[in-house]
C-alpha cells in the first residue's frame, strides 16, 4: 500500500535545493497514487537534460522506461547512468527495465517505427513525455525560414507525432494514460531581454496542442497536460550562456522571486505527479514551474 523508502541525506551531508549528496533510506508512508509501479513511460529527448531527469524520476518511482533520442549511444549512456542512480537509491530492489531507442522525432516514419518497437518490447505504454526541443535567440526580422522550420519541426512536430502515436495506442487498448508535452513559461509570456519569437511560438503551440488533445481524449480516460518550466540550468541553457555570458543570467535571476534558476532535478516531483494517478483529475492544464517568474 505504501512506498517503501524515503531517500534522505545523512547527518554529515546537506541538501542544496533538495538535491542529496549522499542518501540513506528509511521506511515512510506516502500516497500510493504517486507510484508508477508496473507502468511503462516513454520520454523523448531523454539522453540528457530535462528528459533524462524525467526518466530518472520515473525509474526511481518504479516505472519501466524507454529512452528516445537521436543517438543510440547517448541513450545507452543515459539509461546506464539512470540504472546506477536507481541501484544506489534502492540497493535491495531490481532496477526497472530501461531500453534505448534511436529516433528522429521530426520524421513521421521514424516515429511510427520507434513507437511500434517500444510497444513490442514493453507490451503497452502508460505515459508519454515529449522533452525533445531546441532554443535560440535571434531577432525576428533576421530569422531565416530554414531556422524557423527547424524550430517548429523539433519543438512542435516532434511532440505532435509522438502524442498521436500514444493517443492511438491508448485509445485502442483502453489505457487510462497520461501524456505530458513539455512547453515553457515562454508559452505564456515573452521573457526579456532575449528575442525568441520562433521559440515562443513553438511553445505556445505545445500549450494549445495539449489542451486540444485533452478535450478530444479526456472522455476516454487519457489525460493530456503541458509542463512549462522556467529558467533551468539544463544543457540547452548552458550552451546558450556560452555565447550570451553571465550578465544574462543576472538579468534573469533578478526577475525570479526565488532569486535563482532551478536545477533540473527540481522537476522530478512535478513530473511524477503529472504522470501518476496522483493527478487523476488534471487534464488540459499548463503546469508552470518557474520560481514565480510569471507572477510579474
Amino acid at each position: 500500500m505504501f512506498a517503501r523508502f524515503l531517500l534522505r541525506p545523512t547527518a554529515r551531508h546537506s541538501l542544496k535545493h533538495g538535491n542529496p549528496s549522499r542518501w540513506t533510506a528509511r521506511t515512510v508512508r506516502t500516497l500510493p497514487s504517486f507510484s508508477l509501479e508496473n507502468k511503462t513511460c516513454v520520454v523523448t529527448g531523454s539522453a540528457r537534460g530535462l528528459g533524462k531527469e524525467f526518466l530518472t524520476a520515473f525509474a526511481l518511482s518504479g516505472a519501466r522506461g524507454a529512452c528516445v533520442d537521436l543517438a543510440i549511444k547517448d541513450c545507452e549512456d543515459s539509461i546506464s547512468s539512470i540504472a546506477s542512480q536507481v541501484k544506489e537509491a534502492y540497493p535491495e530492489d531490481p532496477v526497472p527495465e530501461l531500453r534505448a531507442y534511436q529516433c528522429n522525432a521530426t520524421l513521421e516514419n521514424d516515429v511510427k517505427r520507434t513507437w511500434a518497437q517500444i510497444v513490442r518490447d514493453f507490451g503497452k505504454v502508460d505515459v508519454l513525455v515529449t522533452a525533445a526541443g531546441i532554443v535560440d535567440n535571434v531577432e525576428a526580422e533576421n530569422y531565416e525560414y530554414a531556422r524557423w522550420r527547424k524550430m517548429m519541426d523539433i519543438n512542435v512536430d516532434g511532440s505532435w507525432l509522438f502524442a498521436r502515436e500514444a493517443g492511438k495506442h491508448m485509445l485502442q487498448h483502453d489505457i487510462r494514460g497520461s501524456i505530458v508535452l513539455i512547453a515553457s513559461m515562454s508559452a505564456t509570456i515573452c521573457v526579456r531581454p532575449q528575442k525568441q519569437a520562433a521559440y515562443n511560438a513553438s511553445k505556445g503551440s505545445i500549450r494549445m496542442l495539449s489542451k486540444s488533445l485533452a478535450t478530444e481524449w479526456g472522455p476516454r480516460g487519457i489525460r493530456v497536460n503541458s509542463l512549462s518550466p522556467g529558467y533551468m540550468r539544463t544543457d540547452l541553457i548552458k550552451g546558450l550562456l556560452e555565447h550570451e555570458g553571465k550578465e544574462l543570467v543576472g538579468s534573469w535571476e533578478k526577475d525570479i522571486p526565488m532569486g535563482r534558476m532551478a536545477e533540473p532535478h527540481e522537476l522530478r516531483g512535478t513530473i511524477v505527479w503529472m504522470a501518476s494517478d496522483a493527478s487523476s483529475y488534471l487534464n488540459g492544464s499548463d503546469v508552470i514551474v518557474d520560481g514565480g517568474y510569471t507572477c510579474w
